[in-house]
This record gives structure tokens, C-alpha cells and sequence, in this order.
């Protein structure tokens, strides 16, 4: 089963590929690196200096690309600096 919440953002499937092969956390087995990417590129973008990776909120995934098995801190760190390059960049 893949994530069913809207991405806004994608991230590139390679760059989900070079992420660490573990979940950190066991709470955070199964569950979405797109939606983690996401919340990060959002708080990054608004340049928030106080960012919090919410892992309640992010979808469950069990199959498919949005990166089952793979980091979703790092998802969320490289989302969040994907983020504060887009604001500097505008």
C-alpha cells in the first residue's frame, strides 16, 4: 500500500534511494519519506527556526516509492534544506 496523501512536492525517486536504509525510530516504521519531505520543505521554506518533524502526521506506506524502510528524519532534513534554498532563491 502506498502513501494516499497529496505530495505537493516529489521528491526525486534518487534521492530516496541514497537516504539510510533503517527507520530510526521504530515509530517511525512505515511511514511516508515523501510526506516527511514535504513537512520539512514547508517549514524550511517559511524559514522557521523552531521545526519539528511530526510523525503521527505522516502517511503510511508499506510498498511502493515513497520510501518504506528508508529515513524519514533524513527525508525531512533534506526537505527542509530543499526549503531554505527555495526562499533564498526567490
Amino acid at each position: 500500500m502506498s502513501c494516499n496523501q497529496v505530495h505537493e512536492r516529489r521528491l526525486d525517486e534518487s534521492s530516496l534511494t541514497n537516504l539510510a536504509e533503517y527507520q530510526i525510530s521504530t515509530k517511525g516504521s512505515y511511514k511516508c519519506c515523501q510526506c516527511a519531505y514535504n513537512s520539512g520543505y514547508q517549514q524550511g521554506s517559511l524559514l522557521q527556526r523552531f521545526i519539528s518533524l511530526d510523525i503521527d502526521s505522516l502517511g503510511d506506506t508499506h510498498t511502493g516509492p515513497d520510501g518504506n524502510h528508508k529515513s524519514i528524519h533524513q527525508a525531512f532534513a533534506l526537505g527542509y534544506s530543499d526549503g531554505v534554498n527555495s526562499f533564498i532563491s526567490s
